[in-house]
Parts: structure tokens; sequence; C-alpha cells
């Protein structure tokens, strides 16, 4: 029997704020959902969606939607295509894109650059950029040896990284993101941008960066 209610709780969804209301268009379509077998189980699994579905509604009510996020995150976890809790971080992650915005200078001469913006994992962001910069190599007929490191980004493209601090380590990874991109946050830190180049005193000009986010 409890097996029964929580499947059909999961089905049609617990509790759906105004705000949430407001943004549906349509109700989304159901998808048969992985459950375990043990009925006690399904018990624990109903009770933990129930209550963190009704904490996420309760931060999202309050406009704390990092928080909300975070709660609505945890039940995808457990059961990844709840559809309920995955409309509502449409509209989370939504309202968490435009929470902030600020426009930074990224110079081409330049090595990591910090942002003065902090970010947590998994919180989403929008890059937007303008203008243009040179990047350029003065060398003779022997070329330019590219390290194998320097591969994996396109020379002269907008990269950024996330650092503990102003000097990431050598275990951080950048991640591309050219003149326009939306992505969610790969961890929790600082975060730094720079035109990504084997050498970069040579270059010359600066692009403005538009980011948004929760921030």
């Amino acid at each position: 029997m409890r097996f029964a209610i929580f499947c059909l709780l999961l089905t049609v969804g617990l509790l759906q704020t105004d705000a949430y209301a407001q943004r549906r268009q349509q109700p989304p379509k159901e998808e048969p959902l992985a459950l375990p077998a043990d009925p006690r189980l399904v018990e624990i699994h109903r009770e933990f969606v129930n209550k963190a579905e009704k904490l996420g509604d309760e931060y999202a009510r309050k406009k704390d939607w990092e928080k909300a996020r975070v709660a609505f995150s945890e039940i995808l976890k457990l059961v990844p295509n709840y559809k309920p809790a995955v409309e509502k971080m449409k509209v989370i992650n939504g309202e968490l894109s435009n929470a902030n915005k600020k426009v930074v200078t990224v110079e081409a001469r330049e090595g990591w650059q910090d942002t003065g913006i902090d970010v947590v994992a998994g919180s989403p962001f929008s890059f937007r950029t303008e203008g243009e910069w040179i990047f350029v190599h003065i060398g003779d007929a022997n070329g330019l040896d590219i390290p194998r490191e320097m591969r994996d980004y396109r020379l002269g493209s907008l990269i950024g990284v996330v650092a503990k601090s102003a000097v990431p380590d050598n275990d951080t990874k950048p991640f591309t993101i050219g003149a326009q991109k939306q992505m969610n946050m790969p961890e929790s830190g600082r975060l730094l941008l720079k035109m990504h180049d084997v050498f970069n005193d040579d270059n010359r000009g600066s692009i403005r960066v538009e980011i948004t986010g929760n921030f």
C-alpha cells in the first residue's frame, strides 16, 4: 500500500507554489521512475522527497534560490527523473542565472585575472562578451611548439577557472567560455578569466565580459 502511495505522490507531485504555477506552460509528461524493490526503502524515499520538496518550496517562497536549488538537487540525486523537481529546478536556475550582474574587463596581455566573484558549485552562470583582442607570436623559422596541455582550448579564446586563490594550482582544470556561454559552475571558489595563449605578454587589446549569476 505504501509503495503505491509513494508512486502516486511522485507522479503527480506533492506541493506546487504560486511562483512555480505562474511559470508553467503545460504539465510535463511523466516518465517511469526507478524505485527500489524493498518497501521499507520506498518509504524512506517517500519521506525524504516529501520533506525535501517542502523545504525547497519554503526557500523558493522566500526567494532564497540557492538553498532551494540545493534542496531540489538532493531530490534529483535520489530520483533523477522526478518531474516536479526537474521543472522547479528550471525556474530556480532561471532566477539564479539573473540574480546578479557584473561587467569585467579581461586584458589580453595578462595571465589569470580575478573577477572578484565567488561562485558555488552547481550554480548557473551566463557569460557574454564584447570587443576584440589580438594575440601574436614573434619567432623564427622554427615556428612555435605548442605544449600538449595548451591544445585543449582554442588559442585566443576566453577561458575561465574556479580556484582557491588568484593563482590556480596544477590540479585546477580550466573551461572554455568563448564569446557566449551558459553553464553550471564545476566547483566552489574564485572565478578567474584570461585569454588562452602560450605567452600572453605580447598580446594586445581587451574583452568586456558581462557575467550574470548568483554571487
